[in-house]
């Protein structure tokens, strides 16, 4: 795709999540209100209260879920909009793991995600970032065992941040490594990570696949300062 219509495609799908973060908060005000109505009947005999009760949780937790997509994909959408920007590591892989949790799900595999208490900033172009990321997990969930775990771990430094992909349940390291780098995905994620500047280690005593991101973190001036 042209860049122009790449960000045609970014602004058509950020409006889209919108207009549905929109439709989510009308169900949650009106599940809200059942709950209401139910907790000032508490004392009155009412048919069916706890299936009632277990059914405005479940609504509860859904749109919970569906907000944390929507959001997710809204990013992604929204990182189309310029080549390069100041963009958050830890964002952009917890944004990555939510819309990748159900195509590892789909192979019995489970996606987490586990990132800095404070931001990673760097300075690239974040579409290329997050689908490298896509590509990489689509490649390790492909090879692995069903059952097995892929954990995401973000990890800051002065001179090179870096985030970590962990396993548990795999077949063994070295099995996977040659596994994975047989895969179109792989091929895709390689070619990524040379364009971008990333590094890419392998440490197998460690039973993880380490990304160094080029260059140091942006600084981000404090709340307040000039």
């Amino acid at each position: 795709m042209e860049p122009n219509e790449l960000a045609f495609f970014g602004k058509i799908a950020a409006g889209v999540t919108h207009e549905i973060k929109n439709v989510l908060a009308v169900i949650n005000e009106s599940n809200g209100l059942m709950a209401d109505f139910l907790e000032m009947l508490k004392q009155a005999p009412f048919p069916h209260r706890e299936k009632f009760e277990r059914s405005i949780g479940r609504i509860e937790e859904q749109v919970r879920r569906g907000v944390e997509i929507t959001a997710s994909f809204n990013r992604f959408a929204h990182s189309t909009d310029s080549p390069c920007v100041h963009i958050d590591l830890n964002e952009i892989v917890t944004g990555t793991v939510s819309l990748s949790a159900r195509f590892a799900r789909l192979r019995e595999v489970e996606l987490r995600a586990s990132v800095c208490d404070k931001p990673i900033m760097l300075f690239a172009n974040a579409f290329r970032v997050r689908m490298a990321l896509t590509r990489a997990i689509e490649a390790f969930s492909g090879c692995m065992g069903r059952g097995g775990s892929i954990m995401l771990s973000t990890e800051s430094s002065l001179n090179s941040p870096s985030l970590c992909f962990r396993f548990e349940g795999d077949p063994g390291l070295e099995v996977l490594e040659q596994a994975v780098t047989e895969s179109g995905e792989w091929w895709e994620f390689e070619e990524l990570a040379s364009i971008l500047g990333i590094r890419c280690e392998w440490q197998t005593p460690a039973k993880r696949f380490a990304l160094f991101f080029a260059g140091a973190p942006v600084q981000v001036p404090a709340a307040g300062s000039e």
